[in-house]
């Protein structure tokens, strides 16, 4: 397993973590304090699945044989997408908008997991001699 792409994947698993975070965090202030700033929110949304997309394709190139790692970069994608999707629809509809909550909330937890995942595997990473 190259160590630059391991390194890649972390700061990917890390990335998607964060952002999701912040994401929260602007979708609160627009809800709750009536700021201004929810296209924001969906600018990085987007932003989100184009990183989760790369973060699948690096899952796979790193260990192809590793299927619970690639199950949970494909689920983060899958599920990056629809939140995208609910996202925009949940303009229009209040059911789409109550789902995209709870897929955000889930979004959160399995890149958090992944983020320790891949961290777990690069400390446990044989050093070359």
């Amino acid at each position: 397993m190259p160590t630059s792409l391991l390194r890649i994947h972390r700061v990917l698993s890390g990335a998607i973590a964060a952002t999701i975070v912040v994401m929260a965090a602007i979708a609160g202030r627009w809800w709750f304090l009536n700021e201004a700033i929810i296209e924001l929110h969906g600018y990085i949304g987007n932003a989100v699945f184009a990183l989760a997309v790369v973060n699948l394709a690096v899952a796979f190139r790193i260990d192809p044989g590793n299927g619970a790692a690639l199950a949970v970069a494909g689920l983060i994608a899958l599920l990056a997408f629809a939140q995208v999707g609910l996202g925009y629809v949940g303009r229009e509809t209040a059911d789409a908008a109550a789902i995209h909550v709870p897929n955000g909330v889930l979004l959160m937890g399995l890149s958090a997991y992944q983020f320790g995942d891949v961290r777990n595997r690069a400390r446990h990473q044989p050093t070359p001699s």
